[in-house]
């Protein structure tokens, strides 16, 4: 009898063995704009922490997450530094299926501590003795919009002489270095530099502000934990680390 109990056990053991074991569910693929990096990044850890889904973030601009998302046949979410690309993304495929206000971004100049070369609006930026650097357009929310705010000045963008970056981050990190004078990018890039430059306000009457948007797509293979992952987004957690980080989440 005691040599058929351990029969018994070690077939129950051995058909368990030949069961497979349940596969780990693939992480949520995030498309973010490289602007929102420093808040979106703590929210990540965040939802983990709280739900035990993964999140993996592909961090560019605005421009070049377009075009990944847009290929991407499994993509779960959209967080670019505007709507604008929300909707873009929406004509180009009509993979869509929800929008959720996220932040905004107000644009504004930042220069070294003490502002040496007395940069006070966009018109400075024409100073032969003021080196500059903005956004590529065609690459980051921040630079398609430098052109618009140019624009409203009564500038000409396509006379500007400057050093043009793919991120709203790195144009920080030139200011900061002194490797440029000045720069446009959004208050909570400016925020995140803290005493390292200063900032110049672009006049309200004048400014553009972005309305940053998260997309959810109809490609997303686990669509119940992207929904997850825009309420946490959105809801007090998430809101709190972006009001941690310098993000405006109350519309200005």
């Amino acid at each position: 009898m005691k040599w058929l109990v351990s029969g018994a056990v070690l077939a129950a053991v051995l058909a368990g063995c030949g069961r497979p074991a349940e596969a780990p569910s693939a992480p949520l693929r995030l498309y973010c704009g490289a602007g929102l990096r420093p808040a979106m990044a703590k929210v990540v850890v965040a939802f983990r922490e709280a739900t035990g889904i993964e999140v993996e973030a592909d961090y560019a601009g605005s421009g070049v997450i377009l075009a990944r998302a847009r290929e991407d046949t499994s993509a779960d979410l959209f967080l670019p530094g505007d709507a604008h690309y929300v909707d873009r993304l929406q004509e180009l495929t009509g993979n869509v299926v929800e929008r959720t206000t996220v932040s905004w971004f107000v644009p504004c100049i930042i220069v070294a501590q003490g502002n040496p070369k007395k940069i006070m609006s966009l018109h400075d930026f024409y100073r032969e003795d003021v080196r500059v650097a903005v956004g590529k357009p065609e690459a980051c929310q921040v630079g398609r919009l430098t052109v618009q705010l140019l624009e409203k000045s009564g500038l000409d963008p396509a006379k500007l002489t400057a050093k043009q970056s793919l991120t709203v981050n790195e144009l920080g990190v030139w200011v900061k270095m002194n490797d440029v004078d000045a720069a446009v990018v959004w208050d909570a890039i400016a925020a995140n530099l803290g005493a390292a430059v200063e900032v110049v306000p672009i006049p309200k009457e004048q400014n553009i502000i972005s309305h940053v948007v998260l997309g959810t797509l109809s490609t997303s293979p686990q669509p119940d934990k992207a929904a997850q992952f825009a309420a946490f987004l959105t809801g007090p957690e998430g809101q709190a680390i972006l009001r941690a980080s310098g993000f405006r989440v109350d519309e200005p």
